[in-house]
């Protein structure tokens, strides 16, 4: 990746797009200043890297244990330090991040894919779990840039840009009005369902719809549901009513031994999309193309009829959870303001080569046309009846390649069988303990993702993971 300091108070990185599975960016550590990559992360506040920096004269070690744990279940473990950090040409001294010396049920390694660290760039006050423990917080990477004079307000844009886009960016401190189209709308963030306080990049969902072959279907409508934006998970996580739906939409099916649905590759060609709206009529709308969410084909991994089968880039969370992850943010262009607690959203404009790019001064984002208010969680509509029509013949089979069950599509994409009308069937949000957990990160081609962070902490005597 490259760190470019714009004439405004703003500093560019450019994104490494990781065979859509991470968006990965370059950074410095130390004096003599060394390299390291870092994948990063909506979900999380803290930076880490492992624990192979060479001698530096800049470096303060640490006595305070770092561990954090991500939805993956991976653990990370180590202590926190202190050393300059390099953003392109600006430097940032005394910066804190957990070096790690541990690592547990980290997912397999294929090409450096777990050995990079992550680089954390939401709240401080949901830094890991040792931080919390102790009660120091320090303050974040964002932070330092804004106490440093290097941005002017701890906010920054996100434009993942195209799947097959070699690089995304992120803008800290500004705007670029030639990522996006018109309206940038912005959102208050909001708390996680069954919880008082903003922990994370969550904002108001309100309705999904499809718009194939020239018709809309609804697939859930008049409902709030709390979603959490976040760029270190890949794939897309939807509630188990609203995924329901959503796979039968698609004509997916699943394998124990695959951990994403399978679909048609003959999807990948179709015009088809999805409709994301958040804060009610009056909010943004961001359109997910199919093609988008079809992944490359499995070598060897067929239907009953011959046609290949794909994995799909969205997945059933497995409680009521609603996670908005690389799938989705590709098609948007995202603005986090951490000092206002509001996101901006548009619809991300792909593959564009100018910049046209506005400092963020003051608590007002350039561009942005209104911020809607939060709504009212209205009375959850559920339907006992299938809005999508007749379902699929499903068969099962003997797979060689996995040498277990697996559910055959017939190859007929049941996207271009649209229902002829709509109903609310979705569900407002389960107000338990386990709401608070965060649903597994799951990546394509049989390695996970890291997903958001939550630090442990115990609840009623039991642990779960915020």
């Amino acid at each position: 990746s490259r760190v470019q300091r714009r004439q405004d108070d703003t500093i560019l990185t450019v994104l490494e797009n990781k065979d859509d599975l991470q968006y990965l960016a370059n950074i410095t550590l130390g004096t003599p200043p060394q390299q390291f990559v870092v994948q990063l992360d909506t979900g999380s506040s803290d930076l880490w890297v492992p624990n192979d920096e060479d001698d530096s004269s800049t470096f303060e070690e640490g006595t305070d244990p770092f561990d954090i744990r991500y939805g993956d279940e991976s653990e990370y473990r180590g202590v926190l330090v202190q050393d300059t950090i390099g953003i392109g040409d600006s430097l940032i001294e005394d910066a804190t991040f957990g070096l790690v010396f541990e690592a547990v049920n980290v997912p397999r390694d294929t090409d450096g894919f777990s050995t990079n660290g992550v680089w954390g760039i939401s709240f401080d006050y949901i830094q890991s779990s040792s931080v919390q423990a102790t009660g120091d917080q320090y303050t974040g990477i964002v932070g330092l840039m804004k106490q440093e004079g290097l941005i002017e307000r701890m906010a920054y844009s996100l434009h993942l840009d195209d799947p097959d886009a070699a690089t995304g960016s992120i803008l800290f401190g500004g705007v670029d009005s030639d990522k996006f189209t018109p309206p940038l709308i912005g959102l208050p963030i909001v708390p996680q369902s069954g919880s008082e306080q903003i922990t994370h990049m969550n904002v108001e969902f309100t309705s999904l719809t499809a718009n194939a072959d020239g018709r809309t279907s609804v697939l859930e409508d008049n409902v709030v549901r709390s979603a959490i934006l976040d760029s270190g998970t890949t794939i897309t996580l939807l509630p188990p009513d609203l995924a329901a739906i959503f796979l039968d939409f698609m004509g997916a099916v699943n394998d124990p031994n695959i951990p994403q649905p399978l679909v048609a590759c003959d999807l990948a060609g179709s015009d088809a999309e999805f409709v994301y709206q958040f804060g009610g009529p009056e909010g943004p709308s961001i359109s997910v193309p199919v093609t988008d969410l079809v992944e490359p084909h499995i070598p060897g991994v067929q239907f009953r009829d011959g046609s290949d089968a794909c994995l799909l880039g969205v997945q059933e969370a497995p409680i009521d959870f609603l996670l908005l992850g690389d799938t989705f943010l590709r098609s948007a262009y995202v603005v986090y303001d951490l000092e206002s607690k509001v996101i901006a959203m548009a619809q991300a404009r792909l593959n564009v080569t100018t910049s046209n790019v506005e400092e963020i001064t003051g608590d007002q984002i350039p561009g942005v046309q209104t911020v809607v208010s939060s709504l009212d969680m209205p009375t959850p509509t559920r339907t006992a009846s299938a809005i999508l029509g007749p379902q699929q013949t499903v068969v099962q089979t003997q797979d060689p390649f996995f040498n277990g069950q697996l559910d055959e599509n017939p190859g007929q994409a049941s996207i271009t069988n649209l229902p002829t009308g709509g109903a609310n069937s979705g569900s407002g949000e389960d107000d338990s303990a386990a709401s608070t957990q965060k649903a597994p990160s799951i990546a394509v081609a049989y390695m996970v993702c890291a997903s958001v962070s939550f630090a442990s902490m115990a609840l009623g005597g039991l642990l779960f993971l915020r």
